[in-house]
């Protein structure tokens, strides 16, 4: 059975634990350039299209809100999208690939206008059918998330979105 694991500590997601239900075996990533002590984990740093990975999750298991991410150039489901296009390696280390290469990430990230080659917003979802809600958890500071956490978590990563264009804003002004 596949399985997601992403732990929080502090508000911040620290690791990613991925098994693909085929093998058995767990991928870790660890936040960070490397992964450190961890000689077998990959790695990720924080960036846009990690934290829309984040939020993707979070919104997926969490009842409470849309399950989806959508947005346009410059935003998490941007971001994300453009990553699982490009397929980096920080992406393949946490979920693996097929037999052809292709990471794991495109069958369970369903997407609407990839690339964002029509006009409009890029529209980002889990694949139920390849890895349900159920077999997804999010874990903030050990525990696994109320879902009173999960919508404090979302709208941190949202606010952080939003930052980088508060910021512009503030400068402008």
């Amino acid at each position: 059975m596949r399985d997601l694991k992403l732990y929080f500590e502090a508000g911040q997601l620290t690791e990613v634990a991925f098994c693909d239900g085929v093998s058995g075996d767990i991928r870790r990533s660890i936040r960070g350039k490397s992964g450190g002590a961890y000689r077998s984990a990959g790695s990720f740093q924080w960036t846009s299209a990690v934290r829309g990975l984040a939020l993707l999750a979070v919104r997926a298991v969490s009842d409470l809100e849309e399950s989806f991410i959508k947005g346009g150039g410059g935003s998490l489901a941007a971001s994300l999208d453009y990553a699982i296009s490009k397929q980096p390696m920080w992406l393949t280390e946490m979920f693996g690939c097929d037999q052809s290469g292709i990471s794991l990430i495109r069958r369970m990230v369903l997407r609407t206008n990839p690339e964002r080659k029509r006009p409009g917003p890029t529209v980002l979802s889990i694949n139920e059918r390849f890895m349900p809600r159920a077999s997804i958890s999010i874990i903030v500071d050990g525990v696994k998330a109320s879902r009173e956490e999960l919508l404090v978590l979302s709208a941190a990563l949202m606010d952080e979105e939003a930052l980088p264009a508060q910021e512009g804003m503030a400068k402008a002004a």
